[in-house]
């Protein structure tokens, strides 16, 4: 029999640590440490992009919004409440980045470089405390295995030899039973079940034996095993107790809650929306939109033709100057005036104007009237009301000051049969697809009304205050902001 040591013919009947070869489970542990610390790091890693996403998805959300916010309708406290928002959101976003760096470049370098320490790859493979660990316990186990292989082996020769016994016993029994019993094959049955009596008798002895020295081989056998699983085990310990440091310390990074500048940061912001004050945004909306606005109201002035004569076009086209009427004739703002058909160039709409229309009777003076019938060709009526003044001038009393860029066109856009003292000119005539971005309900009846996603075409172009002109797929004209929508590609 050889006394050499091999696992691969010890049967494990158990799932006794004690058993033959289950020491095996507390090597892989040794490995398994060293696949946890690569899960953690991957564990930290991805903690660490999804802190960068989310911050750079912050920043993005709170530079938009502070545009639209600057753009859109809303002024005042509330304003500057709404854009604080956008505010705790770059706060915050520079806080996560915080929280990423400090993820990647201390928690994921602190682990790495104890895992560096700790485990000890091999140039065969595998790593040293692992060989170090399965070495420790075969050698702790190989004497109690070698004697229990032995014992294993005189219990199979023992109940081999019980087995004999057993038939030949059985054998003789039927012997005697027969009727033609031969007395010489009788006597070699009984020699046979006393040889097997005597053979089962012997091993028997031996498997005691052997059972006997196995039990003496024990408690050292135990002793040995459980120094060596000690010693793994404070390995073990070890690891644990730095992954519960180090998880401790990626908490306190997470933790936002108890970082000062978190809290600032929301009470800031909570500072912030409750100075909202509806009753000075009301006062301002008032002073700056509404009755609180300061008016030029018109009152009686002398006319004067030098003062006339003096005003260049630059001059009364000022918006400081008030508010420029365009001629009467009804014609394009992109076509010639057209001759007039009478000797009179003044021609006033028969119908009652509405408020604010002319002034201006048909009954001008019959010097004045002549005058302009001179020059109907080139005739463009200016009329402009002033804080001070509301004066009329003929094309043909220009002086030098005038630009050639004015003859036979008509500078001022036709408002049609609607009141013809409109203060602004006609926006130019377009047509472009957009579609809305959000959701807009018109605050006033020039305004219109649409929902996110609806398709409309723009006539207008923006004006200085962000809105634009836009006709509905209904036919419905109106104003909206221009911030809402977007073009159509």
């Amino acid at each position: 029999m050889s006394g050499s040591y091999d696992d691969s013919m010890i049967d494990v009947s158990s799932d006794s640590f004690w058993e033959i070869g289950n020491y095996k489970r507390t090597v892989k542990r040794v490995d398994d440490g060293n696949r946890l610390c690569n899960d953690l790091m991957n564990c930290l890693h991805e903690r660490a992009r999804i802190e960068k996403s989310y911050a750079q998805q912050l920043t993005e959300w709170g530079k938009r919004w502070r545009q639209l916010i600057e753009k859109g309708p809303q002024y005042g406290t509330l304003e500057r409440a709404w854009s604080a928002l956008c505010t705790e959101a770059e706060k915050v976003s520079e806080l996560h980045m915080e929280v990423k760096a400090a993820l990647m470049g201390e928690d994921y370098e602190k682990l790495k470089n104890w895992q560096r320490d700790a485990y000890h790859k091999q140039m065969i493979g595998g790593f040293k405390e692992t060989k170090e660990a399965d070495d420790g316990f075969r050698k702790a186990q190989k004497p109690w295995a070698k004697k229990l292989k032995e014992m294993e082996v005189m219990k199979k020769s023992y109940h081999s030899a019980c087995k004999e016994e057993k038939l030949a016993a059985s054998r003789e029994t039927n012997s005697k039973l027969e009727s033609n019993n031969n007395p010489e094959t009788q006597k070699k049955l009984q020699e046979k079940v006393e040889k097997c009596q005597q053979e089962m008798q012997k091993t028997k002895e031996r498997y005691e034996k052997s059972l006997e020295e196995l039990d003496k081989l024990t408690p050292q056998y135990m002793e040995n095993m459980e120094q060596v699983f000690e010693q793994w085990q404070q390995f073990e310990d070890k690891r644990i107790r730095f992954f519960r440091e180090l998880l401790l310390e990626v908490k306190q990074h997470l933790d936002l809650s108890t970082n000062h500048r978190f809290q600032t940061v929301y009470h800031t912001l909570e500072d912030t929306i409750s100075a909202t004050d509806a009753e000075d945004d009301l006062k301002w909306f008032r002073s700056n939109h509404g009755p609180g606005m300061p008016m030029n109201w018109p009152q009686f002035e002398d006319w004067s033709i030098d003062l006339n004569r003096t005003l260049s076009r630059r001059e009364k086209k000022k918006p400081s100057e008030g508010v420029t009427l365009t001629g009467i004739n009804q014609t394009a703002s992109d076509q010639p005036v057209q001759p007039a058909k009478t000797s009179s160039s003044l021609t006033v709409p028969t119908k009652t104007a509405p408020a604010g229309s002319n002034p201006f009777e048909d009954d001008e003076d019959d010097d004045e009237e002549e005058e302009m019938a001179v020059e109907q060709q080139t005739t463009v009526n200016h009329i402009s009301v002033n804080k001070e003044e509301i004066k009329t001038a003929s094309s043909m009393e220009k002086t030098p000051d005038w630009s050639d860029e004015d003859t036979g066109v008509n500078p001022f856009s036709a408002n049609g049969d609607g009141n013809p003292f409109e203060d602004e000119q006609a926006s130019p005539v377009i047509s472009v697809p957009v579609r809305a971005l959000y959701d807009y309900d018109g605050q006033e009846q020039d305004e219109l009304s649409f929902k996110a996603g609806d398709e409309f075409t723009k006539i207008g172009e923006e004006d200085d205050q962000g809105w634009c002109k836009g006709r509905l797929k209904g036919g419905q004209t109106g104003l909206y902001p221009a911030n809402y929508v977007e073009d159509i590609q």
